[in-house]
């Protein structure tokens, strides 16, 4: 009975962790390895971050073809591909380096709980700034709808086709929504190493890096933007894993099956539900569920 109950335990937060990560779209993975460790008491921090990977990877894996379906998607698909394995190829290299470095000199559970802590504080710290970011956007908005200043239009009126315009080793320039932009592949190559690094160190899927990189550093707009993350996480993670059960990282199965199964329901419905929620309490209310993660594991390791 009591095994019962704990398997349950496991696919009911496994749920939960689905359906967060669907419908905020961020902290799955910190979430997926709060459960493993404190819900489920798996004492091994090297099988923790495998398996918080493999559940990470879940989401990507759906979202991915629904993106890519996506009318306006298929208009970009050019520049997200571009863009996107030129980060994917850092994101391998760093998966490899950072599992390497985790599973060897970060295998004490109590040591990983107190830097998974300080992880904690900075997706909320960048969870804080969107949201600051975007209250920001709102007036600014309505001044360029009640403006002129519009994107301007390609020939006859028609907006310009998103393209690859120029693509070599130093520079790629590209047209997307209107905009023209220049990127430098190594900025990217070298981006997609470090977070992929941080990211399979904590077993986390990285988006919430990923995604403010695009947006902020880059410019790139938001939908954009998420399409390379989900391609990125996908692709890094999946690496990662690898890695982790090449090097000889036991996997509990009954765990990870029960856990999985509530992550898939999580997922499929929880953009069904959140349509009837609010998004910004749901925000609201994964940020203090982070910060107490963070203040527990900081300091109770």
């Amino acid at each position: 009975m009591g095994t019962l109950i704990y398997y349950i335990s496991g696919s009911i937060w496994g749920l939960f962790t689905g359906f967060v990560f669907s419908t905020v779209g961020a902290a799955g993975g910190i979430l997926a390895s709060f459960g493993f460790i404190t819900v489920l008491h798996i004492h091994a921090a090297n099988s923790v971050k495998v398996m918080s990977q493999i559940l990470v990877i879940v989401s990507p894996v759906v979202a991915l073809p629904l993106y890519l379906r996506q009318d306006r998607v298929k208009q970009i698909r050019s520049v997200l591909y571009s863009l996107g394995f030129i980060i994917a190829a850092g994101a391998i290299f760093g998966a490899l380096s950072g599992s390497w470095f985790s599973k060897s000199y970060l295998f004490e559970l109590k040591s990983f709980k107190y830097l998974f802590g300080y992880l904690t504080f900075l997706v909320v710290a960048l969870m804080v700034y969107n949201i600051l970011k975007q209250r920001k956007k709102k007036p600014e908005q309505s001044k360029k709808e009640g403006g002129a200043d519009t994107a301007p239009a390609g020939e006859n009126g028609k907006t310009n086709i998103p393209s690859i315009v120029k693509f070599s080793v130093k520079k790629i320039d590209f047209r997307c929504v209107n905009r023209d932009y220049s990127v430098q592949p190594v900025v990217l190559f070298t981006a997609g190493f470090f977070i992929a690094v941080i990211s399979s160190i904590f077993g986390v899927g990285g988006g919430f890096l990923i995604v403010p990189f695009l947006t902020d550093v880059i410019g790139l707009p938001v939908f954009l933007a998420a399409g390379i993350s989900i391609l990125v996480v996908l692709i890094s993670s999946l690496t990662s894993v690898s890695n982790y059960i090449r090097m000889g990282v036991p996997v509990i199965v009954p765990v990870l099956a029960a856990t999985l199964a509530g992550v898939i329901i999580g997922s499929i419905a929880g953009p069904k539900i959140s349509r009837h929620l609010n998004e910004k309490m749901l925000k609201y209310v994964l940020m203090v569920l982070l910060v107490f993660v963070g203040i527990f594991y900081v300091f109770k390791p």
